[in-house]
């Protein structure tokens, strides 16, 4: 069997998706100055943390595994960076260093418990979410860990570049995303994971080293979540045990995005750039929302009836899609024609 390089990774050519973008750029005619160039900025602002959760969410949901510790490493990630630089007082880089080291344990740990240990990966990394969140609060004894006046660093990625809406993290972000999606349709790395989602037994007659590649891709997930809480930490120079907890969930976000940017929720097709663009569609509405009503509760309701949607229309495209797996429109049509009239 000849496994053609294009066909592997082929997203679905989803509707719900450009039909998201299209609306929320249509809601934003009415939002009061949602046009200029500072709302734009924050608006790609907002994308970075979880634009870095959908990504590990999205390797791991193509490779057919779902990673429900993404919020509580990007917390962990926060929590060590501003540790290591406050509480330590040890320089960026180092600290951002610890909380990338840490999330990679943590994700190599969740790949050998669910390739080794044959343990599914919803329990595996719903049990870790439990241990990191409590590991945190004793780490910084439920306070919020803030930085000493080193706001140099934070200014600079909240910085404008000259007259683009962008800041560097933005920037960073976004060339993130574009390196991890070549990899993912370019090499045989990214075409294993797509194999192994789509079929593990075809996976396994091609010589693929599952195990291996599920453990790297949990690691990569891990290192992407720990750096987006380390950056979200320095740029708000402070850091909680609680994340996202009085809030919109960041699970939730990388959740809706990677199921609208076209990710089977059963693996074998996804794309980490649509995901990226689903975040920012998301992060668009919240935008609009908030200008329009002004209501923080009205935000957490969207997400949650987007994702609700977006579930409901796959579970209802699968179906139908299953209902036509064999059928051959030709053979149909001579059987039309054959038919007794």
């Amino acid at each position: 069997m000849t496994i053609k390089k294009s066909d592997i990774g082929k997203t679905i050519n989803d509707n719900r998706f450009y039909v998201l973008i299209v609306l929320m750029m249509i809601l934003g005619v009415f939002a009061r100055n949602f046009f200029t160039g500072f709302n734009m900025k924050a608006i790609f602002d907002s994308t970075v943390l979880y634009a870095l959760l959908g990504l590990g969410f999205t390797v791991c949901m193509i490779a057919g595994h779902m990673d429900l510790t993404v919020g509580a490493m990007a917390n962990m990630g926060a929590v060590l960076t501003m540790g290591m630089h406050t509480l330590s007082g040890r320089g960026w880089a180092f600290s951002i260093a610890v909380a990338l080291i840490a999330g990679m344990a943590v994700g190599i740990i969740n790949g050998i418990l669910v390739s080794k240990a044959k343990i599914h990966s919803f329990i595996t990394t719903l049990g870790m979410q439990f241990v990191l969140r409590g590991a945190m609060y004793i780490y910084c004894g439920g306070a919020e860990i803030g930085d000493k006046g080193d706001y140099a660093f934070a200014d600079f990625l909240n910085s404008r570049i000259g007259f683009l809406p962008l800041s560097p993290k933005a920037v960073f972000i976004i060339l993130f995303v574009i390196v991890t999606a070549f990899l993912m349709r370019n090499t045989r790395w990214g075409r294993n994971i797509y194999l192994i989602g789509g079929n593990e037994e075809t996976a396994w007659l091609a010589g693929i080293k599952k195990d291996r590649t599920v453990i790297s891709i949990f690691a990569l997930s891990g290192v992407a979540c720990a750096l987006g809480g380390a950056i979200f930490a320095i740029c708000q120079s402070s850091a909680l045990p609680n994340l996202g907890e009085k809030g919109v969930s960041p699970l939730l976000v990388a959740l809706a995005a990677t199921i609208i940017g076209g990710t089977a929720t059963t693996g074998g097709r996804g794309s980490v750039w649509k995901t990226y663009a689903s975040v920012y569609a998301l992060m668009i509405m919240s935008n609009v929302l908030t200008s329009l009503s002004g209501k923080y509760e009205i935000q957490i309701l969207s997400n949650g009836l987007v994702l609700a949607a977006c579930v409901f229309y796959e579970t209802v495209t699968n179906y139908f899609r299953s209902k036509r797996i064999g059928e051959r429109a030709f053979l149909m049509e001579e059987l039309a024609r054959a038919k007794p009239k």
